[in-house]
């Protein structure tokens, strides 16, 4: 199944499990109500920029398995003005890997995968 962005070779990693069942995330976003630009990855936002991390990853959206979490992040200076939205990810959403500290996850969506429909304002 195609994802919602190009992944490179290998991508998601063998490690990530695929949703099959419901499972709450949270993402930091610019919009409020959200648009499908507030689920780019990293690198569709920065195609030139570095990252310190691993390619596919940084072609993931970063979200968040505690609401404390992300309202924590929110607060920090890069993201200081975004909001926390809560994403209910069903089967079919794609596949999702722990990747760093604070419950941080890395998702990658399928394409056909309708995240605005799935996605609500606050906890």
């Amino acid at each position: 199944m195609p994802y919602r962005e190009p992944l490179p070779e290998g991508c998601p990693p063998d490690a990530a499990e695929e949703v099959t069942q419901r499972r709450i995330v949270y993402r930091l976003v610019r919009n409020n109500p959200p648009t499908n630009d507030d689920f780019r990855s990293q690198r569709a936002e920065q195609l030139q920029q570095h990252f310190n991390v691993p390619e596919c990853q940084v072609r993931g959206v970063s979200v968040f398995g505690d609401y404390a979490a992300a309202v924590k992040l929110s607060k920090s200076r890069p993201q200081r003005g975004k909001q926390v939205c809560r994403v209910t990810l069903l089967r079919g959403a794609g596949r999702i890997q722990k990747t760093g500290s604070q419950s941080h996850y890395t998702w990658w969506p399928l394409a056909d995968y309708d995240i605005l429909d799935n996605c609500e304002m606050g906890p």
